[in-house]
């Protein structure tokens, strides 16, 4: 009995402490292009699904992770180009209130791993602003964007 009441604590205990990290769902407009971004933040860690259609139907997609560090989301985009090849380019993001800014500067790999040179980074106005959507509108926006 004493070995059931353990068991039973013990798996009360882990299921408290599994957290599930909150999704959020973006969607941004840069001329004629449109991008999804769906984004889950753990601590200071992020991961999620990125989506880039470019005005003459051309779709890069693929997978987006990274760390927090302030208000900066810094990692790699993971991805299946338009001619199906893959790629891995770096991943900048700027977050000011609820809206994250796209990032971008002057690309550099080593060891395999991409980033931008930290004095060539821009946040421009024209880049991609992405806002914040619901899952709803985030799936009906992906099903668009895919046929």
């Amino acid at each position: 009995m004493k070995y059931l009441m353990f068991l039973i604590t013990l798996g009360f205990i882990t299921s408290c402490e599994l957290r599930k990290p909150e999704q959020r769902f973006y969607k941004a407009t840069a001329k004629n292009n449109v991008a999804l971004l769906s984004l889950s933040i753990d601590d200071n860690q992020f991961y999620g699904q990125y989506k880039v259609r470019y005005s003459e139907n051309i779709i890069d997609s693929g997978e987006v992770r990274g760390v927090l560090d302030g208000d900066t989301l810094r990692g790699r985009f993971k991805y299946l180009s338009y001619g199906g090849v893959k790629e891995v380019k770096p991943f900048l993001l700027l977050r000011r209130g609820d809206t994250l800014k796209l990032g971008n500067g002057v690309a550099y790999t080593y060891m395999k791993i991409p980033y931008y040179i930290p004095k060539s980074i821009e946040f421009r106005d024209s880049n991609f602003q992405f806002l914040p959507i619901s899952e709803a509108a985030f799936k009906q926006s992906d099903f668009k964007m895919s046929r």
